[in-house]
């Protein structure tokens, strides 16, 4: 509806043209001088629905000063028509003043509904959810396959477009104590996301397989189901005791946003794949990953879901590092391993740190989700009798 508006606003316009090289010429048209008008006050509303836009936003761009001088120009071309008495020259003026009040507010009624009230108040249903399926064990019974799905399908009416995906599966080394644990344990467990178990004590995971389920930049449109099945070897002769499935997903309603085309493409790795060891080239920005850490970077702008509002607001970028941390005294994995996680920003700058707040961040309607589930290996080998 607001591509209708501005069209219909851009014909105003090209007949208040036509309209004024008559009216200053031979006036062979009976209405120019209403055309004229006509075509100003629509100039003056639709700019001031700019300029309001953008001090709404409060942001600064460029075309702060195209708003504020068209706004100008068109009062300017009103005040000298009026000089003129072209309102002496229209057979019914009250009604001539009314239409274009009806038109204006039905213009400025039409933008309002589509750029600020259907993208905040349609929901998107996206179910996301990670679950066990039934492992199988191998005939020398060494090796446990333990199936995991992602659950991630569209059910909504919004289309989304996917930031980035991370699927990980570790084993957890743990210790059965009769007394139970106590606070240090419960802290070392809630500091690296792990659940709290009051009679196991657990030891650094290992990570027993990553991933993405869906490539960064997909688009989901309603009905799309992008589920992934995993199937994970876990080695019966080690001393894991639990199984741990985790995923996360961050994407962005296309309604009110949309990745830039060259996000898909943007990817940039920490290692030299061209080399045969892989060497490390770059580093991560600090809030993102320690020095040395490997990592995979998507980055590009993104654009507002109204052309209205990419004018009138200042340009963002999206950016998302896949990160394998390196081992270090404070991590929560075995020395020698890792355990993938993703981040997330939305900044000003390409590559910059989100310093948003909840309401500046609203806008772009990004969501990133953490599932997680875990089972005794225990109870996986019985289920695979």
């Amino acid at each position: 509806m607001t591509g209708v508006a501005i069209l219909l606003a851009a014909v105003v316009e090209f007949i208040a043209v036509v309209a004024l090289l008559d009216y200053y010429g031979k006036r062979r048209v009976k209405y120019s001088g209403e055309g004229v008008l006509a075509g100003a006050i629509a100039a003056a509303a639709t700019n001031l629905m700019f300029l309001i836009l953008q001090i709404k936003g409060g942001e600064y761009t460029p075309y702060l000063w195209i708003w504020i001088g068209l706004v100008l120009w068109s009062g300017w071309v009103i005040e000298v028509l009026s000089r003129q008495r072209i309102w002496a020259t229209i057979p019914y003026p009250k009604s001539f003043a009314l239409g274009v009040a009806i038109s204006t507010a039905v213009g400025a009624a039409s933008v309002a509904y589509s750029v600020m009230y259907v993208p905040y108040t349609t929901p998107e249903k996206v179910p996301f959810k990670a679950s066990f399926g039934k492992p199988t064990v191998n005939s020398q019974r060494t090796v446990l396959y333990v199936p995991a799905r992602v659950t991630f399908r569209n059910t909504g009416s919004v289309r989304i477009y996917v930031v980035g995906t991370l699927w990980a599966v570790e084993g957890v080394p743990a210790t059965t104590t009769k007394q139970g644990t106590g606070r240090i344990d419960w802290k070392d467990a809630l500091s690296y996301r792990r659940w709290i178990y009051r009679h196991e004590s657990h030891a650094p995971s290992r990570m027993l397989g990553a991933g993405e389920f869906v490539n960064a930049g997909s688009r989901l449109d309603p009905g799309d189901d992008f589920s992934a099945d995993i199937n994970v070897p876990v080695p019966l002769n080690s001393d894991l005791h639990r199984v741990t499935v985790y995923a996360a997903v961050s994407y962005i309603r296309a309604d009110r946003c949309k990745l830039g085309n060259s996000y898909a493409q943007s990817v940039q790795y920490s290692w030299n794949r061209e080399s045969k060891g892989h060497e490390h080239l770059r580093d991560a920005p600090k809030w993102v990953a320690n020095p040395g850490d490997d990592f995979i970077h998507y980055g590009s702008r993104i654009y507002r879901g109204s052309e209205i509002l990419n004018l009138t607001q200042a340009p963002y970028y999206a950016d998302m590092w896949w990160v394998t941390p390196k081992w270090n005294e404070q991590a929560g994995f075995a020395k020698g391993d890792t355990s993938p996680y993703l981040s997330v920003h939305i900044s000003r700058d390409p590559g910059g740190q989100e310093l948003l707040s909840e309401s500046e961040q609203e806008p772009f309607g990004m969501k990133t989700m953490w599932i997680g589930t875990d089972q005794p290996i225990t109870q996986l080998l019985k289920a695979a009798e």
